[in-house]
């Protein structure tokens, strides 16, 4: 259980470090790409609006150097510009700043735009764009951001690789940190278990010598009302003390403790019926049972034949209301799933949490009846182990439990 517990701090842990990691280098990334359009749609505009005139060179009143008033900086080094009437024909251009494409390319680039034969304003690096002005020509300009894409392409795959880096560094000193911090939880776990263990073992000893006395002072005075007390209490010590241990080796997850092989289910489903019928019918409830077919199964005899004892058991004491009732069924589909089945009838004013019912030593505020909530809890384990699942269903006056295991 420890095991399980810090594989998942460790996988909580690096899904968030993930998602933190993820969002920064997606939001800069991001931030940045954006940047670039908005600089390009920028810089688009400005070259639309000088039009084909070429920039003055040397330097003019008002303005930065090479640069008329008013005129703002086209932060892009390769663009070009082409003015054309409304037959279609080239009147103006400006290529004097295009050094990548050829005049026939950027010709047949800017006629395509004209033309509307290309969809947006993207096309490979290029950016560009038209409008129409005062002169009732229409200008197509185009501008080249493949630097600042190289540019954006390199920070991105640097970012990248610093962030695997980083990420997994951070594995490695989550799994280093995480073995020391579970330390102390992993050796408190074990005395835990090895204390269940002992005290388990010295136990049985002064209730075996109990059960003996009560014994041999019934065979002098006859059964009474206090002997029979005792031996009932005897009895719920020694199977809390058993499913206390059981449920302290199925913790482990040791499949080696409980070897699994395949075994007649029916078998088991029927001895397991055979001993608790009697008890049905002296508590006055109605108890039915089905077994379909001859059911094999892959697992731990033993453990199944806890599950079904347990259930049974559950049902027998916790059986309720005007007619009392309880059935068992046993079936397995075609594609190999075995199904185990238990109902059983309660009171209308039961107010057993189905969303707890499995907990360790989870007892129903309403019930009365004595047990030590640990059953279900060793039940819950075992279908665990299994890989199986269960299903606990309860409506107005009764409660279910459905196990499935993938045979």
């Amino acid at each position: 259980m420890i095991k399980k517990l810090r594989i998942k701090f460790i996988l909580i842990s690096m899904f968030s470090v993930f998602i933190v990691l993820a969002v920064t280098i997606g939001v800069i990334n991001i931030s940045n790409y954006v940047v670039i359009q908005n600089d390009a749609r920028s810089s688009l505009t400005e070259v639309l609006r000088q039009g084909t005139d070429e920039q003055p060179p040397g330097d003019t009143p008002g303005g930065a150097p090479g640069r008329e008033p008013g005129r703002k900086e086209i932060r892009q080094e390769h663009y070009f510009i082409l003015a054309f009437d409304n037959t279609g024909n080239v009147v103006k251009k400006n290529l004097s700043h295009m050094f990548i494409y050829s005049e026939i390319e950027c010709i047949e680039l800017a006629t395509k735009v004209y033309r509307n034969e290309l969809n947006g304003w993207e096309y490979g690096s290029l950016r560009y764009m038209k409008e129409i002005k005062e002169d009732n020509l229409t200008y197509v300009g185009f501008i080249d951001i493949k630097e600042r894409l190289d540019s954006f392409n390199n920070f991105l795959l640097v970012s990248s690789l610093t962030s695997v880096g980083a990420y997994l560094i951070l594995l490695i000193l989550i799994l280093i940190g995480s073995k020391i911090v579970f330390k102390p939880t992993i050796e408190a776990y074990k005395n835990q278990k090895r204390f269940i263990t002992n005290a388990s073992h010295e136990l049985k000893t002064p209730l075996t010598i109990i059960s003996a006395d009560i014994d041999l002072i019934e065979m002098d005075s006859g059964e009474t009302e206090w002997s029979k007390s005792i031996k009932d209490q005897v009895k719920r010590l020694n199977d809390m003390t058993n499913q206390l241990v059981t449920l302290s080796k199925l913790d482990e997850e040791d499949k080696d403790r409980f070897p699994f092989n395949d075994f007649s289910l029916n078998e088991v489903c029927k001895k397991a019926i055979d001993a608790f019928e009697p008890s049905f019918k002296k508590e006055g409830i109605k108890f039915s049972y089905n077994i379909t077919g001859n059911i094999t199964m892959f697992g731990n005899k033993y453990l199944i034949d806890e599950i079904i004892y347990i259930l049974l058991d559950n049902s027998l004491k916790y059986t309720g209301g005007d007619n009392k009732s309880s059935y068992f069924v046993v079936s397995k589909s075609n594609k190999g799933i075995i199904e185990l089945r238990f109902s059983n009838t309660i009171n209308k004013d039961d107010e057993v949490d189905i969303s707890q019912i499995m907990d360790r030593f989870y007892r129903s505020p309403s019930n009365k009846k004595e047990g030590s909530g640990i059953g279900l809890s060793v039940a819950y384990e075992i279908i665990k182990l299994h890989k199986g699942k269960i299903n606990v269903d309860k409506n107005n006056n009764s409660l279910t439990f459905v196990i499935t295991f993938n045979n």
